[in-house]
């Protein structure tokens, strides 16, 4: 059986330029569903920390095709650059602050849809061309120039937008056929193109949407892992109640502070040294959590094993009614242990499925799509806060 990729649906409100017009109809794109292979849970682990500069061990991962129906789904976009704009599948993602396509002097970017400046009336090039890199904690990473072009957002043009154009590659970040590039919703002071205002914050400032914030709704695979990104705006058909805001304790990151961790309302962080900052990234995954507290949590589930090679595993089918609650700020948002089976790993047990919780020595939590499935989301950039509500299918 093939592994599925479901789209991730782009909704834009957009907000009307004074002069009598009114607010426009939200704009909607609905994407395609693709097929092929996913990306391993140990895979995932390594890019994640990879992402944020940790030291990554490739020889404790393995490669797993997946064969089952708990195969991840990946949240992708697709949006348009240049004018007339050139369609590329996006990873929208709060856990990075640049937006970055392959160019057309890209070699190694095969596979992938490529950007030609020249074919855009809107592209202006840096001052001299200048060039940026990013490289992350694995050695993977990308070289290429930046230059400024007009966006397309399901029908929101936002224009001059900083964007990075990728001349080089390498092979571990193009292993992924899904997605051409990553749509940065994260703040300035992280940015290695040079960004300095936020693509959300351009749009407001620019009079086409209404607030500087942007929310997200990840819908689950058994549900037909649909999700939607709208921008100025929120939509209240995927979420019940009002939001409670967790403010930003680092403005680099969407970082929150995490107080405490919770199984069935008992604290399991006793002993330890306190809070520490929590991540919310779009563009995860998985909950990436300190060892000795992904393990006080597992060590929790019933079936639970864990494997030095593949980390931790749990039962695919699950009827446990255990709730895990992180207190984020002053706040405690829980969601089910059911939700933390990810794809089959037969080899040696069938029954057993990778966890959705993965462990590493870090410093801090980093709080992906395993978590914020269970929530809407919503970034608010001006008030430098995040807003949470119980998501509805």
């Amino acid at each position: 059986m093939k592994p599925i990729l479901y789209g991730l649906l782009v909704y834009a409100v957009c907000e009307a330029f004074a002069k009598g017009k009114g607010r426009s109809a939200p704009l909607k794109l609905q994407l395609q569903k693709k097929r092929g292979r996913v990306l391993s849970t140990p895979e995932r682990l390594q890019l994640t920390l990879a992402k944020y500069g940790f030291a990554t061990s490739k020889s404790s991962s393995g490669a797993v095709d997946l064969i089952s129906g708990y195969g991840d789904v990946e949240y992708v976009g697709v949006i348009g650059i240049g004018t007339p704009p050139q369609k590329f599948s996006m990873d929208f993602d709060t856990g990075s602050s640049d937006i970055w396509i392959p160019a057309a002097s890209c070699v190694q970017c095969t596979g992938h849809p490529l950007f030609d400046p020249s074919a855009s009336s809107t592209f202006k090039p840096s001052n001299a061309n200048q060039t940026w890199q990013l490289q992350y904690g694995d050695g993977s990473g990308v070289i290429g120039v930046t230059g400024t072009d007009t966006l397309d957002l399901g029908g929101l043009k936002p224009k001059d937008q900083v964007i990075g154009l990728v001349s080089f590659e390498t092979l571990d970040l193009m292993q992924d056929e899904f997605l051409d590039g990553i749509f940065g919703l994260g703040f300035p002071s992280i940015s290695y193109t040079g960004m300095k205002t936020p693509a959300v914050q351009s749009m407001h400032q620019q009079g086409i949407i209404d607030k500087a914030i942007v929310g997200f709704w990840l819908g689950h695979a058994h549900d037909g892992g649909a999700g939607e990104v709208i921008f100025g705006a929120t939509n209240p058909e995927h979420y019940e109640g009002p939001f409670k805001y967790i403010p930003v304790t680092d403005k680099k990151y969407w970082q929150v502070e995490l107080n405490d961790v919770f199984v069935d309302g008992q604290s399991i962080m006793a002993g330890s040294n306190g809070s520490f900052g929590a991540i919310l990234d779009t563009g995860t995954t998985l909950i990436v959590l300190p060892t000795q507290l992904s393990r006080a949590i597992h060590a929790t589930i019933s079936g639970a094993q864990y494997s030095a090679k593949y980390g931790w595993r749990v039962p695919c089918t699950s009827t446990s009614n255990k709730k895990v609650a992180f207190r984020l700020g002053q706040t405690d948002f829980s969601f089910s242990v059911q939700d933390l089976a990810r794809e089959q790993f037969p080899a040696d047990d069938p029954s057993l499925c990778f966890s959705g919780i993965a462990e590493a020595p870090v410093p801090l939590a980093i709080i992906g799509d395993t978590f914020l499935r269970s929530y809407y989301s919503v970034y608010d950039y001006d008030n430098a806060r995040v807003g949470l509500a119980p998501a509805r299918p």
